[in-house]
Formats: C-alpha cells, structure tokens, sequence
C-alpha cells in the first residue's frame, strides 16, 4: 500500500521539478522503494540497471514513449521480493513501462472532466473551487488510478512470479541477460538523438573511445568534456551572436513603467503555487492551463478587487483557463511574469490591451520556451546529473538517487524564478532579448556538447553486449569477441547504438518501435547464443 501511495504521488508530478524527474526516471525511485522495503543496496543495484534502459526517455508535450516510474515501482520490488537478478528485472520492467504509458494517456484523457468542471466555478469567479476540482481532485485521482492497482499488483505478483522464474531454461537465461546488455542502448540513442546536431556528433564519439582506452571514471569524463566545451564555444562564439534590430534606439522612448503592484512576495507565491502544481492537472483538453491559472489567482484578486470588478476577475479567469503547456522552469517561469505585468497593465486601462493579445503572447511563446527548456533541463542536465551519480547507485549507494534531484531541483527552481521575477519586471523585452540573446544560443550548445560528450562516455560504460562465439583449428582457437576488440574496443555497443541511433533519426522517431525492436532482436539473438 505504501508503495502504491507513493508512486501515485510521483504520478502527479509535484512538485515539479522533483516530480518531473521521478515521473521519467528510475533511480530516486528506487531510493523510495528501498526505504519501504528495508533493503537500499539492492534495491539501488536493480535501479541502477533499470535507469540504463531509460536514459533519454522525456515526456515533452505530455507524450510519454514509455513509463520508467511504473515500471520502478513494479519490477524492483517484485524483483527484491523474488529473488530475480537485474537482467530479469529489466526483461519485466519493459512491457510494464509500455503498459504504464497507455494507463497514463487514460488518465490524461480522464482530466478534461476535472478542467470542464472548473469550468462551472471560474463562471461564478469562484477560484477555490476551480482550483479545488481542476487540480487538487484530479491530482486525487490520479493517485487512486494508479496508486490502488500498484498495490494489488505487488500484493499478489510476486509470489506467482518466483514459480515461473524456478522453470526458465538456460537459453532464456541468456537471452535476458543479452537484452539487458543491449536495452541500455535504446535510451543513450534516445538522448543523442534529442540533443545532437549534425557537427557535434564527433562529441559523442570522443566521449566513447575515451572511455575505452582510458576506463576513467564520470568525475574525470566530466571534467574533460567541460574542458572541450569551453574550448569549443570559446573558439566558435561568433556563431552564437543573436540578431539585434535595427531601430534599437526606439526602446529608450518607451514610457516610463507605472509602481509595481505586487512585491517580490507576491511573485514568489504565484511562481511557488505554478511550480507546484504545473504537471498536476495535465490533460489532453488543456494540458496545464488549470495550475497556470491557479498561480494567477493571488496576483489577479489584486488587480481586480471589490465586487464591482469581479465581471473583469471571471474574464481574467476565463482567458487563463485555455489551452496551455510549456516546460515550467524556462517556459512557465517566463511567461508567468509576462502575463502577470499584462494583467498587471490591462487592469490599470482596461481596455488598453485586448484580452487576445494575452492569449496570443501566452500561445507564441510557450512553444520555444518550451524547446529551450525541455532541451537544457530535462533532456541535457537532468541525464548529466545521472550519469554523474549513477557509479554510487550501481554500488547500492541511495546517494545515487538522492544526489541528482536535489541538485537539479536547486537548480531549476533558482532558474525560474529568476525568469518569472525579471520577465514580470521588464516585460516582454526581457524574453524577447532571452530568445535572441547568444548567451542562450551558447547555453543551449555548450549543453548539446557536454551532453553528447558524457552520453558517448556512459554508453560505452553501461552498454556491455559481447559475442561468445568461438573459431577452433587445430593449432589455436580465438573468439570473435577479441577479433572485434583488437579492431576497435567497444565496436558491438557502438554498433548496437548507433543502430537505434539512426532508426530514431532516419527512419522514424518512435520510441516503441525502438524498444521493442532491441527487445525482440536481443532476446532472439542471446537464446541462440549470439551475443551475451
């Protein structure tokens, strides 16, 4: 029941930053996990294996190609209670992480009926019960959705489970001990592939071959990449200049900006209730709108106090409520201070400001905003943060799980406030100068580089497929194996991923099909004793 209840709370995703991070991985997870069940060592030796196999996986835009929460909170307790190994345990943890994905779509489909009956109470200009019904009854829901069926699954699964295990023959064996070899490939080819452009791919390689001829360990790996990408963006830094406009001497006419209605306190509370809840409400009919309102609300009772504004309360009610989704630190942070100065100015001269053109700025931004975000937090330092810790977590260390959601929760959240405060001080010309400034542009490559970097260093750690096959004469006998090895160290891993690699960017981006396809080639090629 414990573990039910907790896996419904990392299903809803808050706060945030730190939900977001167990909504897609593995390894704090497993830190959970081995609390409840007393055993943290193995239960982070599992999840440290399990994360391999989820390197990459992100759910931008709310499409989620597989589930590495459910997944966790199923295979490593079934998997400590039954005495399977980590290969085992990564062969259950993937069709119940595709399994979770569907459930998860359910749910999103599910949540429009909490967003239509918040609907009814923002007509009354009754925010309490919009945000009552539009996010805290769903997030409830989402916790019963998932949280009851974890619970009767673990109750009864494992000890069905061990009977089977007792009877698997050899050759199976070994090929879920193949496939746990090669599934680790699916996500640093899902990552590479979400980060990479066309000339810094060479990164990902010298990451790789380094690893293989040196076996340093990430601290090191970490620090040369930094290194080389300094070096880059320093030497390159005339191709990440933004373009400036021409009549830039038309911003000194600007009017002089009128006193602030709302203090730094006031920003913190709208920018803590968003950051809280971004992800609670997320349904397919309106994806994060309800939290985005939530956020405003303490902000807009004071632009539009008393009774007799309350018609303009519900209209600002009403225009926050449409459809809404960006990532929440780069995209939510900016654009929660930029809706806030426009309300802001908007109930100062009512109609100064159309309310469309808070909407339009709301739905022109969130799109890019959510690109950088998705890029710099979720798909490039989050992984980096793994990558760093996960050495503890292969020893059984919980500082391996605990280690990276603390720092990227540090970090994130700093990020987003600092852009909600300036983008709420300055308006829109601080995003405008945000999206064209070349710090943005180095930012965004210098984490495109070092991800690169560490994501061809840890693959080839973790990516251990070999052959075991064997060529006998009469006066020697040798393996294909150190055939391979004495041409290039690591080529079958490097194979295996720059094979995915290629399917995801060449022939189609589906994340299934890439699973499975490992899946099934690795399971087939390990029972015939191919590849171990």
């Amino acid at each position: 029941m414990l573990l039910g209840l907790f896996c419904g709370i990392a299903k809803c995703c808050v706060p945030y930053t730190a939900g977001a991070f167990m909504f897609n991985t593995v390894i704090f997870n497993a830190v959970v996990v081995g609390a409840v069940l007393g055993d943290m060592p193995q239960a982070m030796i599992i999840g440290a294996s399990l994360q391999l196999i989820y390197l990459g996986v992100i759910s931008a835009g709310g499409n989620q190609p597989s589930d590495p929460c459910l997944a966790a909170y199923i295979a490593i307790p079934v998997a400590m209670a039954s005495g399977l190994n980590t290969t085992a345990a990564v062969a259950l943890a993937v069709p119940v992480g595709l399994l979770g994905a569907q459930i998860t779509n359910l749910i999103y489909l599910m949540a429009g009926f909490f967003a239509q009956k918040g609907d009814t109470f923002v007509e009354k200009g009754n925010a309490a019960g919009m945000t009552r019904w539009s996010v805290i009854y769903c997030a409830i829901a989402r916790i019963i959705c998932f949280g009851v069926p974890v619970a009767i699954a673990l109750y009864f699964g494992s000890g069905a489970l061990q009977g089977v295990l007792d009877n698997i023959p050899a050759a199976v064996t070994n090929g879920l001990s193949a496939m746990g070899a090669c599934l680790p490939a699916v996500g640093f080819a899902i990552i590479a592939n979400l980060i990479s452009k066309p000339k810094y791919i060479p990164f990902f390689f010298a990451g790789f071959f380094l690893i293989q001829y040196t076996k340093i360990g990430t601290i090191p790996l970490l620090m040369v990449g930094g290194f080389l990408t300094f070096l880059y963006i320093t030497f390159k830094s005339n191709e990440f200049q933004g373009e400036t406009d021409e009549d830039e001497d038309d911003e000194d006419e600007e009017e002089e900006p009128a006193e602030k209605l709302l203090s730094k306190k006031d920003i913190l509370k709208s920018w803590v209730i968003w950051w809280f809840s971004a992800e609670t409400c997320h349904s397919f009919e309106r994806m994060q709108a309800p939290s985005f309102c939530t956020s405003l609300v303490p902000a807009l009772k004071k632009f539009y106090p008393g009774e007799e504004n309350k018609p303009r309360y519900i209209e600002a009610l009403k225009r926050n409520m449409t459809f809404f989704n960006t990532e929440a630190h780069w995209g939510g942070g900016p654009i929660l201070g930029l809706t806030l100065a426009l309300e802001e100015k908007k109930s100062r001269n009512y109609e100064a400001i159309p309310g469309e053109v808070i909407m339009n700025l709301k739905t022109g931004l969130m799109g890019p905003l959510a690109g950088i975000g998705d890029t710099i937090s979720w798909s490039t330092l989050m992984y980096l943060l793994i990558g760093l810790f996960l050495p503890l977590a292969k020893k059984g260390n919980p500082l391996g799980g605990i280690g990276p959601i603390v720092l990227l929760t540090v970090i994130c959240f700093g990020i987003g406030y600092f852009l909600t405060q300036k983008c709420y001080t300055f308006g829109y010309s601080f995003a405008e100068n945000m999206l064209k400034s070349g710090l943005v542009n180095k930012i965004i490559a210098g984490a495109s580089i070092l991800g690169l970097f560490m994501m061809g260093g840890l693959a080839s750690t973790y990516v251990t497929v070999s052959t075991p096959i064997k060529f006998a004469t009469s006066a020697y006998t040798t393996t294909l194996q150190s055939i391979f090895d004495s041409i290039v160290p690591g080529l079958l891993p490097l194979i295996v991923v720059l094979c995915v690699w290629g399917y995801l960017s060449k022939v189609k981006r589906n994340y299934f099909a890439a699973t499975l396809g490992v899946t099934i080639v690795s399971l087939v090629l390990g029972c015939l004793g191919v590849i171990i």
